[in-house]
């Protein structure tokens, strides 16, 4: 028999079985491969619970989780540095697999035509400046203008020290910024003063008001107004959040009758103070110019007024808070004790577009009346008024909510009632 020993060394390509399990390195090195672990005295894996680490718990947010605000005015104790270029995000330490589609990754010459390139959406204002705030407080400070008009309305209604038989006697508050001109009784022209912007003017004795306006500014005011109804119309599909201006045209009689000494007693005192001065003191009786129906009998008192000067506009503006309270008479009794002066009060024709949004009220007025003229003749004097009326109920409201600390939008309610009459002021330029 042939040696087993010499066989083997005869025959290379046979080696041991522990020698074919080792790396060629291993072979050359001679190294003997580890013994193969003991079955009885191995490593065994223990069945008694493990203790969970406790999770640690920061005082203070990680550097990479702190934010930096700027209206809470906090900032970074330290930078937040990235240190490398972050990339997609990974699941135990490998790529999220990316989600197959159906469609091709290389994309047509044709598709490449028909698809429009992305549109990049503007940056946000606050980008655009950086760390921004509206002033060194962090906040905005008030608007000065519309701050003394705020404190002018709060004045004389809220704090009117009337205000608590005004209300209980039904009298209404009435709030209209009316457009026209301040005049110089000097001059009898409009004012000028050494102004550049818009301004409030004291009543020194020497202002007046006349509230009209050209025949071509009431055209294109109309012509504009007539537009924001319909860009504001729902049906409009551009006119999403937007407020609707509601548009009414009405045409109407205003007659005037001076109330005798035996009808001013029935006056609550809170109106009859206001008139004492007066040499007369008159219901206005309003008609609806189609069917003469009696529409409103109203007694008018003047509050308060303060002026605007807009040297940049065609227009100033007055804003006046009145009384207007409601005659209970009747108006036969009117006409057969009052005093009725057709020359003195002549009948005013109303043609009124009104544009209503919210608590805001544009009324443009075309005013006809027949005034006397020389030799018993008479003359068509026809005017032009621009009104702005603020709902005197939200302005209560709003005053109250101020008074109590509760919280309000007064000086915003005021804002946008000055910010409407700059609008029509400014708009006013085109159409001189």
């Amino acid at each position: 028999m042939v040696d087993i020993e010499r066989e083997r060394a005869a025959t290379p390509a046979k080696r041991k079985l522990a020698d074919r399990d080792l790396s060629p390195r291993e072979l050359e090195r001679k190294e003997p491969r580890p013994p193969p672990a003991e079955v009885n005295g191995g490593p065994r894996l223990s069945r008694s619970p493990v203790m969970q680490r406790k999770r640690k718990i920061h005082t203070t947010p990680p550097i990479w989780a702190q934010t930096w605000n700027a209206r809470e005015n906090k900032r970074l104790k330290l930078a937040n540095f990235e240190l490398q270029k972050r990339g997609p995000p990974s699941i135990n330490g490998k790529p999220e697999p990316t989600k197959q589609d159906s469609s091709s990754r290389h994309t047509s010459p044709e598709a490449a035509r028909s698809t429009a390139p992305p549109v990049q959406e503007p940056p946000k204002p606050d980008s655009l400046l950086g760390p921004w705030e509206e002033s060194i407080l962090g906040t905005r400070p008030y608007e000065e203008l519309s701050k003394t008009i705020a404190d002018f309305l709060f004045k004389n209604v809220t704090l009117h020290p009337d205000s608590g038989e005004i209300i209980g006697r039904g009298v209404q508050f009435e709030i209209e910024a009316k457009m026209g001109q301040l005049i110089d009784r000097d001059t009898n022209d409009r004012v000028e003063r050494a102004i550049g912007s818009e301004c409030v003017l004291h009543d020194t004795g020497r202002l007046a008001f006349r509230s009209s306006m050209t025949e071509a500014q009431h055209k294109g005011l109309n012509e504009f107004l007539n537009n924001m109804v319909v860009q504001t119309d729902p049906r409009n599909p551009n006119a999403r959040g937007r407020v609707q201006v509601q548009y009414k045209h009405r045409r109407e009689i205003d007659k005037f009758y001076e109330l005798p000494n035996a009808l001013q007693a029935r006056l609550p005192g809170c109106v009859r103070s206001l008139l004492s001065g007066r040499r007369s003191i008159k219901v206005r009786v309003t008609y609806d110019q189609k069917t003469q129906q009696v529409l409103a009998k109203i007694v008018k008192a003047r509050v308060a007024d303060i002026h605007l000067h807009l040297p940049t506009c065609p227009l100033d503006c007055r804003i006046s808070i009145n009384l207007e309270m409601a005659w209970d008479g009747s108006v036969e009794e009117l006409e057969s004790m009052a005093v009725g002066h057709a020359d003195k009060f002549p009948d005013r024709n109303k043609d009124r577009l009104s544009y209503k949004q919210n608590h805001y009220q544009i009324d443009l007025t075309q005013v006809t009346q027949m005034m006397p003229g020389p030799g018993n003749t008479h003359r068509i004097d026809k005017e032009h008024e621009l009104e702005i009326e603020l709902s005197p109920d939200i302005v209560i409201d709003q005053q109250r909510r101020a008074m109590r600390n509760e919280p309000h939008q007064y000086p915003q309610l005021v804002e946008a009632f000055v910010d409407n009459v700059r609008v029509l002021a400014r708009k006013s330029r085109e159409f001189v």
